[in-house]
């Protein structure tokens, strides 16, 4: 009994969840302005596609997609420059090569709406989960390129792209490549933390679930052999 005790604890731990990661961007773009008077509701301010000169938004662009290899865990709460956001990442992350010092020193967003800066992070996935934000202000997720000018192919709900203080957002995706969009507007804090849960035993898990079986049957063999002499 006590050995399928055991077997039943080593199985019940391999069938748990999956532990969450941090995400890595693939790549990052960035578009930046003064907003004066803008509001909440103002296409600048939101964490859209729309909000930027790509889709016929007001944000010019200031850093061209670059290579960007580090992950979204962005917590700036003193500094307010594009180049500060980048240092508040566990460990600080470079500024992108393409943002250069006039770049990095713009104003991350500035209070009463009137500076706005939106990010484009691209990451990959290799299996299906679940993507999870803590983000302040706006966020939204698209299958790479998918984007458009309604954002009807958004995968968040279009709540979440508003200014808003520190909020979760989080949906089931496939594995593929993303593009999530994110806006600092209004003032710090600039929050936006990523990270993906899979919903697949991981291979270590794999591991420990059929150790897990095979205590189960060991335990089973011997309970049987007591049974039959008994």
């Amino acid at each position: 009994m006590k050995r399928f005790v055991l077997a039943s604890a080593v199985l019940v731990a391999a069938i748990g969840t999956a532990s969450a990661a941090t995400i890595n961007s693939d790549t990052v773009t960035i578009w930046s302005a003064p907003t004066p008077g803008a509001n909440s509701s103002s296409a600048s301010q939101q964490g859209l596609p729309t909000a930027v000169g790509l889709f016929g938004g007001p944000l010019p662009l200031v850093a061209a997609s670059t290579p960007f290899t580090s992950p979204i865990n962005y917590n700036d709460t003193a500094l307010n420059t594009i180049g500060g956001f980048f240092a508040s990442d566990s460990p600080a992350a470079p500024t992108p090569a393409t943002c250069n010092a006039t770049c990095s020193a713009l104003p991350l967003s500035l209070g009463n709406f009137a500076d706005a800066t939106v990010f484009r992070f691209t990451f990959t996935v290799a299996t299906a989960g679940t993507f999870s934000a803590n983000h302040d202000d706006g966020i939204s997720l698209f299958l790479a390129g998918t984007e458009n000018l309604t954002n009807s192919n958004d995968l968040l709900p279009l709540a979440a792209s508003a200014p808003t203080t520190v909020s979760p957002s989080s949906v089931l995706i496939g594995p593929g490549t993303y593009d999530l969009w994110y806006a600092e507007v209004n003032g710090l804090p600039g929050v936006l933390q990523a990270s993906f849960t899979p919903s697949v035993p991981e291979p270590a898990t794999w591991g420990m679930m059929l150790l897990g079986f095979a205590g189960l049957g060991f335990a089973f063999r011997q309970s049987s052999r007591k049974v039959s002499f008994a």
